[in-house]
Order: C-alpha cells, then sequence, then structure tokens
C-alpha cells in the first residue's frame, strides 16, 4: 500500500458520506466531500510521481475509483430527480464501454492505457456537472452536461482507437 494509493482509496472510503448526504437532502455538505474526493483525485496522481510510488496496482484502482464513485453519484442524482436520465446514461455508458474494454486489454495484451488530456477534460467536466448538480443549480449543471457530450465522446473516440490499435498490436 503506498500513500498515492490510500488517497485514491479515500475516494472509495468517502463514497457512501456522499450518497448520504444527497439523500438526507443535505446537500452542501454532499458538495464539500465531492470537492474533497475531486481533489483528492488530483493529489494522488501528483503524489505517484513525486513520490516514485507509480504501481500496477494505482493504474487500476485510480480510474476504477473514478468510474465507481461517477456511476454511484450520477445514479443517485437520477433516483432523487436532480439530474436527466439522458445525462446518466451517457455517462454510465462510457464509462462502463471503457471498463470492459481495459478489462479484455488487460486479459489479452496485459496493457492498461495512460490516461489522456481528453480524458482529463472530460472528467473535470464530469466533476463540474455533479458538483452543480449536487447543490441544485440545474441550469449550470444542463449547460455543463450538453457542454461535457463533445468531451465524452472525443474521450471515448481517443480510448476506443488506443484500444484498436494495442488490439491489433501496433501499439
Amino acid at each position: 500500500m503506498t500513500i498515492s494509493n490510500a488517497v485514491t482509496l479515500s475516494r472509495l472510503i468517502l463514497l457512501p458520506f456522499i450518497v448520504y448526504f444527497l439523500v438526507t437532502d443535505q446537500r452542501l455538505v454532499a458538495f464539500i466531500v465531492m470537492l474533497i474526493s475531486l481533489c483528492s483525485d488530483a493529489v494522488d496522481g501528483f503524489l505517484a510521481r513525486k513520490l516514485h510510488q507509480e504501481s500496477e496496482v494505482g493504474k487500476i484502482l485510480d480510474p476504477l475509483c473514478d468510474k465507481i464513485s461517477l456511476t454511484v453519484i450520477v445514479i443517485t442524482l437520477l433516483l432523487l430527480g436532480l439530474i436527466p436520465l439522458w445525462g446518466v446514461v451517457i455517462i454510465v455508458l462510457r464509462d462502463l464501454l471503457i471498463l470492459i474494454g481495459s478489462f479484455v486489454m488487460f486479459t489479452h495484451k496485459s496493457t492498461l492505457l495512460k490516461s489522456n488530456v481528453t480524458g482529463k477534460i472530460t472528467g473535470a467536466l464530469l466533476g463540474a456537472v455533479v458538483l452543480a448538480f449536487t447543490i441544485d443549480l440545474q441550469q449550470l449543471g444542463k449547460i455543463l452536461l450538453y457542454l461535457s457530450i463533445p468531451a465524452i465522446i472525443a474521450s471515448f473516440a481517443v480510448y476506443f482507437g488506443r484500444y484498436i490499435k494495442i488490439m491489433k498490436g501496433e501499439e
């Protein structure tokens, strides 16, 4: 267990608290805990590089924690009527396809893809979407959700292109 992996795991530890605060209509508290969680996502990668703690476990754990957290939060927001169904479908479908592709690639090629700029931009936009809907800024949330669609498509296209190259043995 490295410091950076512990920071990554903290996002999963914070997740039940986020859901609890959302369900009990303590949105400001949920917002603050989400901000902490989002900041930890940036910190874990920085720590891994700075402390030379980059690991295979961390390469799997970080994106997995991101996808689990995002999926649980958007589904919770959906169940509370705070985010539109179509947005949740797009977000969850993208993450599910990436997880399936990552699993297939890892089991067949023992390869993991590093995050890229498009994925980081998409992650930041989706974080902003979730935060906006959490504190009931519906208009801002919808605008950010619409703005995130090209980023979601672009990040998936980049991921899919890299996946195809790796599976063909070209990368």
